[in-house]
């Protein structure tokens, strides 16, 4: 079989075809010793540093090598968090929230849509009725005429009769906290009634109050018969009444009425609770908490990157590069202050978590913009940890390297220069790879 190679390394290929054939005949050579019975000496490997301070160096070097691939990938993954353009990043998320928690809260959201923005304006909110008895004094002895019989009829259907009487079983007379307390324990042992009742203490005197389970007028409940040492219970102090407000979305007013102050908006994507009359804007946005949190974990992965450069600056000039790349300030001093950053007395970057929140909500745009836009803070430190990671494993480690005064140690450290050269050398390495696998192919 022959082959025809073209180009200006066509005498090399020639050299390198005789050397095959070369090693062809002495292998074949080999071969027949072996049938001979004569020993032949082992091929020599690239030695194995397994023991000694050579040792403890080369695994050393292999592990900040490790840690100095993780350290950039860490960097890079924090960045990309914060970057505008990312679309599982923290300003790509839509979360809704509101303008006044203490008229409404959002509680959760269903697949909530960019750009909603609804207007909730509460009138009244919904209560559950109260009904509470007179104060009598707690320690006192019950009237003669304090006993209690007394119905409690819930709007569900369902009734209850209260019988407490003013004297115990051996005829001692109770106080007036003992049978209030008697009635309160038969109203709340009686299931699925809708009516909860407490003994209320101030000043020395006890009160008996019931309350519906459930707010809104349909909820409520009626008490009739001889009422004794609970006298005014059978009339409610607070009546229970709906909740009243008024909805606005894509300029249309509603007025809504509920049962309960647990709302839905949106056609149910948004669930919030109303908290309190007055007016909030519900919008979606991007979850504050979120942003901080990226930018905590940026500030964190940088320093740790940095610190991981400075300790070991003394490995290789490609160390020391990347460690004078990134002890250089992300951005002045004003555009870090503007989203609460700032580097401290030691070079170190600091987040002011108070500052950073206070920037989100004055000019959430403007902030966005300086952390995750073009140019930006994410998109600077993403720029010097790719430069950091295309840096070459041996630049960074050269010294380490330089300094082995063992051949076998060295012979190791050679092995992956070589085959870094080899990788970094493009199309011209992949022809002279193919073309000596074609030669090994004439071989056979």
């Amino acid at each position: 079989m022959s082959m025809r190679v073209s180009g200006n390394n066509s005498y090399n290929y020639e050299n390198m075809y005789q050397m095959m054939r070369t090693l062809q005949a002495s292998q074949t050579a080999r071969a027949s010793r072996m049938n001979q019975g004569q020993a032949v000496a082992p091929i020599n490997r690239v030695p194995r540093v397994s023991s000694g301070s050579n040792a403890v160096q080369y695994s050393d070097t292999l592990k900040y090598v490790q840690a100095y691939g993780k350290g950039m990938a860490d960097v890079k993954l924090s960045a990309s968090r914060l970057q505008s353009g990312n679309r599982s990043g923290v300003f790509a998320g839509v979360s809704m929230s509101s303008s006044d928690d203490s008229v409404a809260k959002v509680d959760q959201a269903f697949r909530p849509r960019q750009g909603t923005d609804i207007g909730v304006e509460v009138q009244s909110l919904a209560q559950a009725q109260q009904n509470r008895s007179q104060a009598v004094a707690s320690g006192e002895k019950a009237s003669a005429d304090s006993s209690m019989d007394f119905e409690v009829a819930a709007a569900n259907g369902r009734k209850l009769r209260v019988n407490v009487s003013n004297t115990t079983a051996e005829g001692a007379q109770k106080t007036n906290e003992q049978m209030l307390e008697e009635a309160a324990q038969q109203i709340n042992s009686s299931r699925g009634l809708g009516v909860q009742a407490s003994v209320v203490k101030e000043d020395g005197k006890v009160s008996l109050v019931m309350n519906s389970e459930k707010t809104g007028k349909s909820n409520g409940f009626a008490v009739q018969g001889n009422m004794g040492a609970a006298a005014g219970a059978e009339t409610a102090a607070v009546q229970g009444q709906n909740a009243q407000y008024t909805v606005t979305q894509n300029g249309r007013s509603t007025n809504r009425e509920s049962e309960s102050n647990q709302i839905s908006l949106d056609y149910g994507r948004i669930e919030a609770t109303l908290t309190g009359t007055g007016s909030a804007q519900v919008k979606a946005g991007t979850d504050t908490d979120e942003v901080v949190s990226a930018v905590k974990d940026l500030v964190d992965s940088y320093n740790n990157a940095t610190d991981l450069l400075k300790s070991n600056s003394g490995r290789g000039r490609g160390t020391q590069l990347q460690y004078e790349s990134f002890r250089r300030d992300i951005a002045d001093e004003k555009t870090l202050k503007a989203v609460g950053l700032s580097y401290d007395k030691s070079g170190r970057l600091q987040m002011d978590e108070t500052a950073l929140r206070k920037a989100l909500q004055d000019d959430f745009e403007g902030t966005k913009e300086i952390l995750g836009g073009q140019h930006g803070i994410a998109d600077r430190v993403t720029q010097r940890a790719d430069t950091a990671t295309a840096a070459s494993s041996g630049s960074l480690v050269d010294q380490d390297i330089s300094m082995r005064t063992d051949r076998s140690q060295e012979s190791v450290f050679s092995s992956f220069r070589y085959l870094a050269n080899f990788a970094g050398s493009g199309p011209y390495s992949l022809g002279n790879y193919y073309t000596v696998g074609l030669m090994l192919n004439t071989l056979v």
